[in-house]
């Protein structure tokens, strides 16, 4: 009998105008927080805005790399944030440099 792995697909990095709810399953991006509601939060990533459901602390302006998945719905889909990471000290500049332009 063989022990059962679990393994969680990769999160592939996306803008959020490229997501592809038919494909994509788990995905990362980094922008902007530029609202905050009750169990939810609006990023801007530059390319447009999408909101991600999440119970994550984090503070309208912070600068944040979200792991989400991709909940297919009829007309788009819902992200749900897994982790919520804190980059405000991340030297953009450096980031684009290794990354390309993101």
């Amino acid at each position: 009998m063989t022990d059962f792995q679990y393994r969680r697909l990769p999160a592939s990095p996306k803008k959020i105008i490229d997501i592809n709810p038919e494909k994509d399953v788990r995905i990362r991006l980094l922008g902007k927080i530029i609202d905050k509601s009750d169990g939810t939060i609006v990023l801007d990533d530059g390319s447009t805005t999408t909101t991600i459901v999440t119970d994550a602390t984090c503070e309208v302006n912070d600068m944040v790399r979200i792991f989400a998945r991709v909940l297919p719905l009829e007309d788009g889909f819902e992200l749900r944030g897994e982790i919520v990471q804190n980059v405000n000290k991340l030297d953009m500049e450096l980031y684009k440099k290794i990354y390309g332009e993101r």
